[in-house]
């Protein structure tokens, strides 16, 4: 019986190590299918005649760096938040704002906003805090990284 149990340790990671190194049927040196090239193609002076040249893809020299447009929900609490700092109800605009940070914590805009009335209600150090993650968030949106930069310069300049 113990002599069984020493076959079967012995047997089982060798059986296990063949399993791992066959290759099943397919040779090592077979290749996937190259397909056939995709893209814009013209006609015209290729290798041989009639044969199409394929034009290479080029990415656009500028990129244009629009703001994802936020969820609906986000756009109405936005929207509220402004109605409510216009009439100086800055304590409800923080509440709205932070309710859209909470349904989306990515978005540069909102963290922007909440940055703002902070700033106005004299929070100059959460102020500044709230404009570097919004610049942090705001990606290639040069407009809003320079807002953000404003509401630090100016949060510093009152602390």
């Amino acid at each position: 019986m113990r002599s069984l149990q020493r076959l079967l340790l012995l047997l089982l990671p060798a059986v296990l190590l063949a399993g791992c190194a066959s290759t099943g049927s397919v040779p090592s040196t077979a290749r996937a299918p190259v397909p056939a090239p995709t893209g814009p193609v013209e006609a015209g002076s290729g290798g041989r005649s009639g044969e199409p040249v394929v034009t290479p893809y080029r990415p656009p020299t500028q990129v244009a760096q629009a703001r994802p447009q936020p969820a609906k929900a986000v756009r109405a609490l936005l929207e509220r938040a402004r109605k409510q700092q216009t009439a100086g109800d800055l304590v409800g605009a923080a509440n709205t704002l932070e309710r859209a940070v909470r349904i989306e914590p990515g978005n540069a805009l909102v963290w922007n906003r909440l940055a703002h009335v902070r700033l106005e209600q004299g929070r100059y150090a959460q102020a500044a805090g709230l404009a570097a993650k919004s610049k942090a968030l705001a990606g290639g949106d040069a407009a809003l990284r320079a807002d953000n930069d404003r509401i630090i310069a100016r949060a510093n300049a009152h602390r």
